[in-house]
């Protein structure tokens, strides 16, 4: 009778890890586990609700996607980088450039999304998305949510300089900024002063058309980056006064002032072209914006690539079971599907990886920068993103050091590697 208790208690033990294994619930659905920081007031938050809702109900009986609410960001993050640094990452979740993106395309710990890519899926993306981010050839961690930086001018600041277009090239470029300077105005906005954004954006732009698609493959050690300091000091004769000291307050204030020329910025600024409180004389600053592409370099390697940074990935975790893996690849697709992802950008005021036609409804600035992201040959991340966190922390004083002539362009582009060899 012992014996047989026990045989019982033992078949109903391997019964019991046997359902805790397989990945669906009781009625034979695969189900999805999502942690999501996509909720609450995040502006892609109702979009992804709705596609959500659409394709459990297409998928009635065979998949679900459950989403863990998180509203809290860094308690999400926190939680994200425990779950996979101790154990198997989520079936689906959110990164942002916080996380070692690389280490955790490393790990093993996601699904390797290369084949679903190379059979078509891939082409639904921006040229060149994946290339900072795979590992060996192939993409684990999925660069999704975008911000693209492209300048935006005004076009009555250059017609007041005599310019009916944005220059193509750098050289022509600095022929405009003479004549508006000559005007009157400013011709952009530049900041050493807190992180040093504006400049950060335009020495990444600079960067792009002298380097070219590989600039970052030998780090610093590039001549691109000798080269784009010496623009990025000359430009600085042709911005604001206190530019060494400024901020992002007084970078975005002289360009609501419309005293300045050109802006740079990401794309999650464009709603401020369109407030009232922003016009002049019933004037939207929209109305009198036109979006450009970053100019080309003389002898530089840049063929009009985009200047880039991920504002989320999207990783799944590295399944066992095929059906469940396909069932992740199905939602995958589903949310990054063309036109899905219009009515998302256009909902959220987001930008992503993906190539969509913009709907008509969706403000035209952003029509335009969108359209100008699909055309782009390649992109690039900006140099903050390229690099490790000391680049970043130490670019303010590089740059004002730069400006004010303590270091030349090398000396510059030194204190940068430093600042990276001592992290």
């Amino acid at each position: 009778m012992k014996k047989l208790f026990a045989l019982v208690l033992a078949l109903a033990l391997c019964f019991s890890l046997a359902a805790l294994a397989v990945p669906a619930s009781a009625d034979g659905e695969i189900v999805i586990n999502f942690p999501s920081i996509w909720v609450g007031t995040d502006s892609k938050a109702p979009y992804l609700a709705e596609m959500i809702e659409a394709f459990n109900a297409e998928n009635a009986g065979s998949i679900k996607v459950v989403v863990e609410d998180q509203t809290d960001y860094q308690a999400y993050r926190d939680k994200i980088r425990t779950t996979i640094t101790t154990g198997s990452a989520p079936d689906l979740c959110i990164l942002d450039t916080t996380f070692d993106i690389k280490a955790f395309a490393e790990s093993g710990k996601f699904m390797d999304l290369t084949p679903y890519l190379d059979e078509g899926w891939g082409a639904n993306f921006t040229d060149g998305a994946f290339d900072a981010w795979s590992v060996d050839g192939k993409v684990s961690i999925l660069p999704f949510e975008a911000a693209v930086f492209t300048p935006i001018y005004n076009t009555e600041i250059l017609k007041a300089a005599g310019w009916d277009h944005f220059p193509a090239t750098y050289t022509e470029f600095f022929q405009m900024a003479d004549d508006i300077k000559a005007a009157g105005f400013n011709v952009m906005g530049q900041m050493a002063g807190e992180n040093g954004w504006s400049s950060m954006l335009w020495y990444s732009l600079l960067v792009e058309a002298i380097g070219g698609k590989d600039v970052y493959a030998d780090g610093l050690s590039n001549p691109a980056f000798v080269e784009a300091a010496k623009v990025l000091k000359e430009m600085y004769n042709y911005t604001f006064d206190g530019a060494i000291s400024a901020g992002a307050g007084d970078v975005n204030g002289h360009w609501l002032n419309r005293d300045t020329a050109i802006y740079l910025n990401g794309p999650w600024w464009i709603a401020n072209l369109y407030k009232e409180e922003n016009a002049v004389d019933g004037v939207l600053l929209a109305d009198v914006c036109e979006v450009a592409t970053n100019p080309s370099y003389e002898g530089g390697k840049g063929e009009g690539g985009l200047v880039t940074t991920v504002q989320g990935f999207l990783a799944a975790a590295k399944q066992d079971d095929p059906a469940k893996e396909a069932a992740v690849i199905k939602f995958l697709k589903y949310i990054s599907e063309p036109e899905r992802v219009s009515q998302w950008a256009l909902s959220s005021g987001a930008m992503f990886f993906v190539k969509y036609t913009p709907s008509p409804e969706t403000r035209l600035i952003s029509q335009k920068v969108t359209e100008v992201a699909n055309k782009a040959p390649y992109t690039i991340l900006h140099v903050n993103g390229a690099f490790p966190t000391a680049f970043s922390t130490e670019f303010p004083a590089a740059v004002s050091a730069l400006v004010l002539g303590e270091v030349d362009e090398q000396g510059f582009v030194d204190q940068l590697q430093l600042a990276i060899d001592m992290a």
